[in-house]
């Protein structure tokens, strides 16, 4: 049970809640005013999700190194789940003891459920594809509270871990102190990731949601064409697909595990201290059901 303390203002001490979630096996804590949150599009602040939201919890749990660089993508999901647990439950018990003494806290879940989209909720206009959002933007939550900052491969950037982390919070009506700490830009420009990706979402103009989405989700290397000429590629793309994968085996396997086709902008980033002495010098090609030829 977590002994609470009080800070020199009376409020509940952010210090024991940070201690007790470290002892949870939570690796990087960080707390940020709720009303303060960086933004990502479309916008969800946290107080559009608590309306009374004090202060916002933001936890983090580091992958294993041997996850990432496995030889099979679906080894590197079993572990994004199991860590993605360890986050989850970890908040439902701290969000439980916060309303234990008072505050109405909702924990934000590390993985699903997301918003879905078709349209743009702001021109109205339909996606090319459709797009995913998750109710809170943990990772401009964790820049809000001076966890990381966000690279060029479009993710969490950590002194610690680089983007090797899973992220989860707790939107709560404590207040917390927050914090303030300042991370240096970690994204040097070294272009491993844009070298790296396969799908042609990253370049040195930015990132590109759509066909990093369809190649993460799916394994797909073109986009749902958007004239007719484009067709014929898209087609032997879906024909070759069929010939190398059970549909029905793998939405199963999907429903159950979740399976992903890429990170190979986490792999190849050197970003994170704690794995300096640890990282491997060759990095071995992951397996995907995105492998082999698509066009």
């Amino acid at each position: 049970m977590l002994k609470w303390e009080t800070d020199r203002y009376g409020g509940l001490c952010a210090d024991s809640v940070k201690t007790w979630l470290h002892g949870q096996g939570i690796d990087l804590v960080g707390i940020a005013r709720a009303d303060d949150l960086i933004l990502a599009y479309p916008p969800r602040p946290a107080t559009a999700l608590l309306p009374t939201a004090r202060s916002v919890i933001v936890m983090a749990v580091a992958h294993t190194l041997g996850a990432v660089m496995a030889p099979d993508i679906m080894l590197w999901t079993r572990n994004k789940m199991q860590t993605s647990r360890i986050l989850d439950e970890t908040a439902e018990k701290m969000g439980r003891m916060l309303e234990r003494e008072g505050f109405v806290s909702l924990p934000i879940s590390s993985d699903k459920p997301v918003e879905i989209h078709k349209v743009d909720p702001e021109t109205g206009k339909r996606f090319r594809q459709t797009r995913v959002v998750g109710f809170l933007s943990l990772k401009h939550a964790a820049v809000t509270c001076g966890m990381g900052v966000i690279g060029r491969n479009n993710l969490l950037l950590t002194p610690e871990f680089g983007p090797h982390q899973r992220l989860c919070a707790i939107v709560t009506e404590a207040d917390l102190m927050p914090d303030v700490k300042q991370v240096p830009d970690l994204c040097k420009g070294c272009d491993l990731c844009i070298r790296a990706c396969p799908s042609g979402a990253l370049t040195q103009e930015g990132y590109a949601v759509d066909p990093c989405f369809a190649y993460w989700t799916y394994g797909f290397k073109l986009l749902p064409p958007k004239r007719l000429r484009q067709w014929p590629n898209y087609l032997r793309m879906l024909l070759s697909h069929g010939k190398r994968r059970d549909v029905v085996v793998e939405l199963g396997q999907t429903a159950i595990t979740d399976v992903d086709n890429c990170i190979e902008c986490m792999r190849v980033c050197p970003v994170g201290h704690a794995w300096e002495t640890i990282r491997p010098r060759t990095i071995l090609a992951q397996r995907s059901s995105g492998t082999g030829p698509t066009s």
